[in-house]
């Protein structure tokens, strides 16, 4: 038995070590394809900063009219949440440098989020993603990051999207208020996120009202201030944008011309219900992109860096799966994304927003339609959650 164990170490050890190697090797591509992606779309780099640069420098101001704690009320343009402006005020305080700073962490965010994504799958499952896997899930979605960190330098969606994956990891782990914690504070940076809250649904029932207070509690404490000091905050909740002609929500049969009252809550609702689905269907790492792409369809604009939350969703969603293989909601994600872009060469802007809200239409369906998936529960999950989501769900 002794001589049994040496031989398998000594015929293991070499695959080990070769396996070592070609992971490391796929992460180095993936940083050197993200650095050239990214130098293309820092080609006019930084294109919304000023949001960020004005936002943070108004914080700083709060003797001043509609600076400090009124900023919100006297500017709901700014549709940011408080930790991003937080957390852009030492980049805005080194002024060019500074945005060109932000934009190359940003940018390395992409790679080191699908890292905390394959480190939530090793802790789930005991064994991470392959390495074609990881190659095939970062060469379709860090270009498409870039658009959003380098190109637009998006500082509040880089980092709810960024934070919404530590807290898969903090659930992964076993770690509930962890994840309370980390999608309280993606709220906190946008507040489109705060359907991620759904995945709290996943745990055990004196754990998820614990958890759920958290959330509301760090929210709270970042937003309250700013509704104390200045009513008038609610009302960024009801600034409009222009619904443009290649939306889906134009396609759905809205043609307001702008944002309609119920356009939000409605995203939020749509997204939260099918998400839930996912949850109680043990399709928990999809909820996230449930909630995404009910705001692909309900939104009256089509600005590209939305495309990199659709992105970072699928990604988790087959990353974080015991599905091995293509990853498909990565794949047909990129692929939209690829056509959605080219589209506006061949075909009226009515015509393209038919296509978005097909697309859109179909990955929702597609989420309350799949068969109750073999995606573990989080650590900790209860069984008696898991019997009432089976009868829930049949």
């Amino acid at each position: 038995m002794p001589a049994l164990r040496t031989l398998t170490v000594q015929t293991s050890t070499p695959a080990i070590v070769r396996a070592a190697r070609t992971m490391r090797t796929v992460w180095l591509v993936l940083w050197l394809w993200t650095a050239a992606w990214g130098v293309v779309a820092a080609i006019g780099g930084g294109y919304s900063w000023h949001y960020f640069a004005d936002g943070a420098r108004l914080l700083l101001q709060p003797g001043s009219p509609g600076a400090g704690l009124s900023l919100y009320a006297a500017h709901p343009e700014l549709q940011i949440g408080p930790l991003a402006l937080v957390v852009a005020i030492p980049f805005q305080q080194l002024g060019g440098t500074g945005r060109l700073l932000a934009e190359l962490v940003l940018t390395a965010a992409g790679p080191g989020l699908i890292w905390v994504l394959a480190r939530a799958r090793r802790e789930l499952l005991g064994r991470g993603p392959t390495p074609a896997e990881l190659l095939v899930v970062g060469v379709l979605a860090l270009p498409v990051w870039c658009q959003v960190a380098t190109h637009y330098a998006h500082l509040d969606d880089v980092l709810a999207l960024a934070i919404a994956a530590l807290a898969v990891l903090a659930l992964t782990s076993g770690r509930p208020y962890a994840a309370a914690l980390a999608l309280g504070l993606s709220v906190d940076s946008k507040p489109w996120a705060a359907g991620f809250a759904v995945l709290l649904v996943a745990l055990p029932r004196r754990a998820r009202r614990r958890a759920l207070l958290l959330l509301g509690a760090v929210i709270a404490v970042a937003w309250l201030p700013f509704v104390i000091a200045a009513p008038q905050t609610l009302a960024m909740s009801r600034f409009t944008i222009d619904n443009v002609g290649s939306s889906a929500l134009r396609a759905l049969g809205v043609v307001t011309s702008g944002t309609p009252g119920w356009d939000r809550p409605a995203q939020l609702a749509l997204g939260v219900g099918v998400g839930l689905v996912c949850v109680l269907r043990g399709r928990w790492p999809a909820a996230i992109l449930a909630v995404v792409v009910a705001r692909l369809l309900l939104d009256p604009q089509t600005y590209p860096y939305y495309s990199s939350g659709l992105l970072v969703a699928a990604v988790v969603a087959d990353v974080v799966s015991t599905r091995r293989g293509l990853p498909a909601w990565t794949a047909a994600a990129a692929g939209w994304v690829v056509l959605d872009a080219a589209s506006p060469t061949f075909m009226a802007a009515a015509q393209v927003g038919t296509l978005r809200a097909a697309y859109c239409l179909g990955v929702l369906a597609l989420l309350v339609a799949l068969p109750h998936s073999g995606t573990p529960w989080p650590r900790g999950l209860s069984a008696a959650l898991q019997r009432s989501a089976a009868t829930i769900v049949g």
